[in-house]
């Protein structure tokens, strides 16, 4: 039988069947084209779904080897308005997901370090959070900003008390190399036996608000990145911490 017949003969039997049995003979022989449009159809929402609801990073903070609480996502959303920054329409991150040692150099620090290194490239980081071990390290590869050219100076004679200093000298020695063997300054919060002090990270021991919403086992420093796009920001995320 030529095939238009076969065809011909086929439809008219499909139009004397139920509902259901035609449903299920289309599912029979069409189902992997459904699927195949179904799923191509899924991916492209996905992706314009993506597009649409991208959001604006209006402020990005690293938080390393600082874990969140339950309470995390109400200091971020409340340092938002506080800031004047849209949640529908900008993003505030404070990245708590970066784990380093610099002793053990496993899959996690690699990874962190990548990340840290492509943000601050990216001009994309606005601050750090780190402990003395992460601030010594950033400090004198010449990543952070010198506070006396960031602060105002109201801000300056407030914040004086918890500076890290480092030794200007010795970061301009170490030239963006710093090995696991590089001597520090034994006390940051010292400067007088330093030849060039310049404050470059605040201690965080005063902000109870701040140690309530994020887990650490040691005492953390803020330090704003050199090459920031937010410096505004980065002035109400400080006094927002000493004010919590």
């Amino acid at each position: 039988m030529p095939l238009m017949d076969e065809f011909k003969e086929e439809r008219e039997e499909m139009k004397q069947r139920s509902f259901k049995e035609r449903m299920a003979y289309f599912w029979d022989y069409h189902k992997w084209h459904v699927i195949g449009s179904a799923v191509g159809i899924l991916v492209v929402a996905s992706l314009l779904n993506s597009f649409l609801n991208r959001k604006e990073m209006a402020y990005y903070s690293a938080f390393v080897n600082v874990a969140q609480t339950i309470y995390s996502e109400d200091y971020k959303s409340a340092f938002a308005e506080k800031a004047g920054i849209n949640p529908k329409k900008q993003a505030v991150y404070f990245d708590s997901d970066l784990r380093v040692d610099f002793k053990k150099m496993d899959e996690a620090t690699s990874s962190s370090i990548q990340k840290i290194m492509v943000y601050m490239a990216a001009g994309d980081m606005d601050s750090m959070v780190g402990d003395l071990e992460i601030t010594n390290q950033y400090a004198y590869n010449g990543v952070f900003a010198d506070l006396r050219e960031f602060l105002t100076e109201e801000e300056f004679q407030k914040y004086e008390p918890y500076f890290f200093y480092a030794d200007k000298k010795l970061i301009a020695e170490a030239a963006g190399e710093v090995s696991l063997d590089f001597e520090f300054p034994a006390n940051p919060s010292d400067p007088s036996g330093m030849e060039e002090p310049i404050p470059v990270a605040i201690k965080l021991d005063q902000c109870p608000k701040f140690r309530e919403c994020y887990l650490m086992s040691k005492d953390q420093y803020l330090a704003i990145t050199v090459n920031n796009k937010h410096p505004e920001l980065n002035h109400v995320f400080l006094n927002y911490l000493f004010e919590n």
